[in-house]
């Protein structure tokens, strides 16, 4: 969006900032200065409007987004005294994408080449001009952000909005033919299609002839325009802005102003009612905001008074809550202010985010942990099953057909083999031994937590579940009991190599939540260094007393920390090799691999 800082100034009269300070001011608040020149003695502010503040895509958003920030008046163009008369305007809306239309009809008007304050204005805005009927159309989108348009009565004494069932082409104004789609947003006059939502066509266009002429402001569901821009392959500056959640409180305002200035300019008669259809205006919203919150999102003081201040300024209704809260009901202008953090935005940005220290840290403000507590179970099983040298496995959940009647059949599974959810983890884990033994891998051990599924009464049912298997049962019990966890369900169709523990089905899921332990930051002055080392052993071991037997070899002023990454039975053999992977600080590479050759006697 392309601001003129002349134009700029018309919105706000007592804006004191040159050029350049308007240029960083703007930055400040969020809108990013992309552009800055100067073209015929005019200041040029090209900004990169971000998708959620449709509002700043005209004059109008923009002035008053400044006027919040330098806490001076905005200034409305002024309307002249409009009056309507009682002839009804030939139009017709049999659309439900039509959100808000005002529209009438304007006679006696005298068309003609724009003045040149017109023709540069939009020029300087990238766009041509045609005459001043049209180029005011597109001059009020600039300074409003809707879009408008105007349709030759005598072309087109008829317009009906409408989605497509039957029409095939248009012929843009630009005389491109448009092959049309199903649905479509389209203006008609019943026969043949007049315009598009966002492009007219040649059938309608105003000329230097046109006298009579009707006028519509609309604004349409968004993603109807958008598919419709997208599919059509054509893309213009009302596409751009109606494809964007617009404001439709703003379209009488901005109507209003279009049709005082054909009255100025082209000496048009207002011959037609106002015709205002507003099918579902929107409900307004109230959030509830903490005027704590700017402070605590900031980590620094912000001043309530100052948060207040700050959202009045911006059009917000604030009301203050039997409780400590605020109810603030944003502007309908603002459509991207919708949850307690938006408000929480736009006090920060107004305070300046420059404001936050870079070189400090924050004031921490410790949120709610919404943790499921099974969640910390499945990552201490996973970390205790790992130390104990099983590998973890993930599998579909998809199997076989099932004659159990509680079985969950799937509608659209992604393989016709395997319609049916699995019932029991161990169905996956045999799955996993039949590939291991094809390959031949000596004496598995592994283990894979995920969801069963079942149905009981009707009602679908998914619970976490624990699922293990270990070539030596006799290790299998015991790991299982060093889990510390009620066994559920063992050995099923009497294979004793698995074992599975329905997660879901443990008591006291709480006590898996981790307890609070004081924050404490570390702060690295050496480099980490890590090194692998291989040892082999001629029988297993269990990894957490290797990894303390080897750690006690080290000096724990240069060890960080120390891991098995690896276990692994030598073919034919009965050794084991186990591969550490140690990372060492507070000391130079040298130093570091001297100390690990000596430790695992790789000398």
């Amino acid at each position: 969006m392309k601001i003129i800082y002349s134009e700029i100034i018309k919105w706000l009269p007592d804006l004191k900032d040159d050029p350049k300070s308007l240029r960083d001011n703007l930055t400040q608040i969020g809108h990013f200065v992309s552009g800055f020149e100067e073209i015929d003695g005019e200041t040029i502010l090209d900004l990169e409007i971000r998708s959620n503040r449709a509002d700043c895509l005209g004059y109008y958003g923009v002035a008053t987004d400044l006027a919040a920030y330098y806490q001076i008046d905005l200034k409305i163009p002024q309307i002249s005294d409009l009056k309507f008369s009682d002839s009804p305007v030939p139009v017709t809306i049999n659309s439900p994408d039509v959100s808000r239309i005002q529209t009438t009809k304007i006679s006696n008007l005298k068309n003609s080449p724009s003045p040149t304050w017109l023709i540069n204005f939009l020029k300087l805005h990238d766009i041509n001009s045609i005459n001043t009927l049209v180029d005011l159309t597109n001059y009020v989108m600039l300074q409003w952000g809707i879009p408008c348009h105007a349709f030759d009565f005598k072309k087109a004494p008829q317009l009906i909005w409408e989605n497509n069932t039957k029409y095939l082409e248009f012929i843009s104004l630009d005389n491109t033919k448009i092959n049309l789609a199903p649905n479509n947003l389209l203006i008609t006059n019943s026969k043949e299609v007049i315009s598009l939502s966002f492009i007219g066509g040649q059938n309608s266009a105003i000329d230097l002839n046109t006298t009579d002429s009707i006028l519509e402001m609309a604004i349409y569901n968004r993603s109807r325009v958008r598919n419709d821009s997208r599919s059509l392959k054509t893309i213009t500056e009302a596409s751009i802005r109606l494809d964007k959640e617009l404001d439709t409180e703003t379209i009488p305002l901005a109507f209003s102003h279009l049709l005082s200035l054909l009255k100025e300019h082209c000496q048009a008669v207002i011959s037609g009612q106002l015709l205002d259809i507003y099918p579902h205006p929107p409900a307004k919203i109230t959030i509830n905001f903490n005027p704590l919150s700017p402070s605590n999102f900031a980590g620094i003081n912000i001043p309530t008074d100052f948060s207040l201040d700050v959202l009045k300024r911006l059009g917000c209704s604030v009301v203050q809550n039997p409780e400590s809260d605020l109810s603030v009901t944003p502007p309908s202008l603002r459509k991207d202010i919708l949850i307690p953090e938006d408000l929480v935005e736009e006090v920060i940005r107004f305070y300046g985010y420059y404001k936050i220290p870079t070189d400090t840290p924050i004031n921490p403000q410790k949120f709610p942990d919404i943790t499921p507590p099974i969640l910390y179970l499945i990552e201490k099983l996973k970390d205790q099953l790992t130390a104990l040298g099983y590998d973890e496995i993930r599998s579909w959940p998809l199997v076989k057909t099932s004659q159990d009647k509680n079985a969950v059949y799937t509608q659209n599974s992604i393989n016709s083999d395997y319609p049916v959810l699995r019932q029991s983890i161990i169905q996956s884990l045999k799955s996993q031994l039949d590939q291991y033994l094809r390959y031949k891998l000596p004496e598995p051990q592994f283990f894979e937590i995920g969801k069963i599924f079942s149905q009981i009464n009707g009602q679908y049912t998914e619970k976490y579940a624990l699922g293990i298997y270990n070539h030596n049962p006799q290790k299998l019990e015991s790991d299982i009991e060093s889990l510390k966890l009620p066994l559920v369900k063992e050995g099923p169709r009497g294979v004793d190599n698995f074992s599975e523990i329905i997660l879901d089905d443990l008591p006291k899921p709480d006590i898996y939540i981790p307890k609070n332990s004081p924050s404490q930051a570390i702060e690295l002055t050496s480099q980490i260094i890590n090194l692998d080392a291989n040892i082999t052993l001629d029988h297993p071991q269990d990894p957490r007393e290797l990894i303390k037997q080897y750690s006690a070899l080290i000096d724990p002023q240069i060890l960080w920390s120390m891991q098995i990454t690896d276990i692994y039975q030598q073919p034919n053999t009965k050794d084991y090799r186990y591969t550490f992977r140690v990372y060492y600080y507070n000391t130079d590479d040298k130093t570091a691999k001297k100390i690990h050759l000596k430790t695992f006697n790789l000398d």
